[in-house]
């Protein structure tokens, strides 16, 4: 999404760099009387209190994110569905994330934050009822939908309660600790599925999420504050629709992309029409794109507005972000696949083996962002991405050899990594940013997260379903070994797309030094 905004037309351009300074101008002459953060450096108990209701909200939304992976197995004889269907439950469950999170400037502008707090509470709480009882895979996924709705509020409100009301010394050490969330709730999610699904029946797991759900509610109605005002907005349904059909069509693209591979690896004569519907897919994806573009650029009130990537920093540093959860969530659909369907492990096993990179990517968020506060954020995200360049080659080069310890080892040393330097490349990025557009920044960051995310879920598991294609039925060797050589490949993807991240961020802090030597 950066790529093309860097050809646009002078006209476009001008208009828009035009509104963006006016906004920079008028936010930074306004700041002393409209600062909203607490003037001490002191994190009060209703915005702690705030954050951990939020938090716990987001958390858990995050957490079935990938717990739901290690359920596919017993899903896919339950209901009896492939690997390419059940997948949807994670994918369609970040599509829904995603757009939703589209809207959180609107909502951020026009409803409440408790309100919306509420809402999103009620959501998941509402699609957990469903989820346990499900008798059916639609129902399951109707589930997922009502919960990524929750999801997709709760994300963003997190991230502007911590920015719009934290202490400016302790914004780097906050968004650590929201970013926490981005960092520990992936990982922890297969641990959990594992263990209640090892005990119990799959249901139980979203039965044992409900008490957090209420004890997130009890804490954020009595903490969560509004310090500025809401004002009047309208909510473009024609924007909204263009960037749904935008992100359905390139998930469902990328989808049938797989499906054509696979019908092609088997001689299937249906190869040729499903690759007609691919390329379909695409154009009208990449079209819904371009038309949202072009009518948030000439409307008054834009879902997202796109001013924010006029900074060339902020558009590096977006690129490199939002590819780090295409490997993060694509890695948590693959390691209990590999654990499970590729070595014959039970999913205990394959949620206990993720389960101490979890526990260190919980540790090194919040001291990433402390790092950020007391030397800025060019090292400790340039060593982040360091080691988790190391723990993606050794996936890469030994993970489909090794067993259950090494690969517990090299998943720790990328979740590492990937918590020191995910948090502060947002931190540094809405740095950039008037105080007017941090929440349209906020908006298209966490909005990609998720769409990446599903991305990640839907390629790498286009990876697992090719190799599988034609290699016999689950718990059979062939099906094992092809399900290995399919990790090896989603393994390899993953190392490339780190590299291609680091590349960005390294573009964006140079961009950012010649904007400093020209001023």
């Amino acid at each position: 999404m950066t790529s093309p905004h860097e050809h646009l037309s002078t006209q476009a351009s001008e208009s828009v760099t035009t509104g963006y300074s006016t906004l920079r101008s008028e936010s930074t002459a306004a700041l002393p009387h409209s600062g909203t953060a607490p003037q001490n450096d002191r994190i009060t108990p209703r915005l702690l209190g705030a954050v951990i209701a939020t938090g716990t909200l987001a958390f858990i939304g995050i957490l079935t994110e990938t717990l739901v992976n290690v359920l596919f197995p017993a899903l896919m004889t339950e209901f009896g569905v492939g690997t390419s269907t059940i997948q949807w439950l994670t994918t369609g469950y970040l599509l829904v994330v995603a757009l939703t999170v589209t809207t959180s400037s609107y909502l951020k502008r026009r409803v409440p934050l408790k309100t919306q707090f509420c809402i999103a509470v009620g959501l998941c709480l509402v699609g957990s009822v469903v989820a346990i009882a499900a008798i059916n895979f639609p129902l399951l996924l109707v589930a997922r939908v009502l919960q990524g709705c929750g999801t997709g509020i709760a994300l963003p409100l997190m991230f502007n309660i911590i920015l719009e009301q934290s202490p400016k010394s302790k914004i780097g050490q906050l968004m650590g600790i929201g970013n926490l969330v981005c960092a520990s709730a992936p990982a922890l999610g297969p641990t959990f599925g594992g263990v209640v699904v090892s005990l119990v029946s799959w249901r139980w797991v979203f039965v044992l999420i409900v008490p957090f759900l209420l004890f997130a509610l009890f804490i954020g109605v009595r903490c969560i504050e509004q310090p500025v005002p809401t004002t009047e907005a309208r909510l473009s349904v024609i924007q909204l629709l263009c960037i749904s059909v935008a992100f359905v069509s390139l998930l469902f693209a990328i989808e049938q992309g797989g499906a054509a591979i696979t019908a092609m690896s088997l001689g299937q004569h249906s190869a040729s029409g499903i690759v007609m519907t691919a390329i379909a897919l695409l154009v009208l994806g990449i079209a819904s794109l371009c038309a949202f573009t072009w009518i948030s650029r000439k409307s008054f009130s834009p879902l997202i507005r796109l001013g924010v990537l006029q900074s060339a920093s902020f558009r590096w540093h977006l690129l490199s972000y939002v590819l780090f959860p295409f490997i993060t969530i694509g890695l948590g659909f693959v390691m209990p696949t590999l654990i499970q369907l590729g070595m014959g492990n039970s999913s205990l096993v394959a949620g206990l083996s993720v389960l101490p990179g979890a526990v260190l990517g919980a540790v090194m968020a919040p001291l990433g962002g402390m790092l950020l506060d007391r030397i800025g954020a060019n090292k400790p995200i340039f060593a982040g991405f360091g080691v988790a360049f190391i723990g993606l080659l050794l996936l890469c080069l030994f993970g489909s050899d090794v067993g259950l310890l090494a690969l517990g080892v090299f998943y720790c040393i990328y979740m590492v990594g990937f918590s020191t330097a995910y948090s502060n490349i947002m931190t540094d990025a809405l740095n950039e940013l008037p105080p007017e557009l941090k929440a349209d920044g906020n908006a298209m960051f966490s909005t990609l997260q998720q769409l990446m995310g599903a991305v990640g879920t839907t390629v790498m598991s286009v990876f697992i379903a090719v190799a599988q294609a034609g290699q016999g039925t689950a718990g059979s060797r062939t099906y094992a070994l092809a399900t290995v050589a399919g990790s090896r490949s989603a393994f390899v993807c993953m190392t490339v797309v780190v590299v291609v991240s680091a590349a960005a961020m390294l573009r964006a802090m140079m961009v950012r030094q010649q904007s400093s030597r020209q001023e």
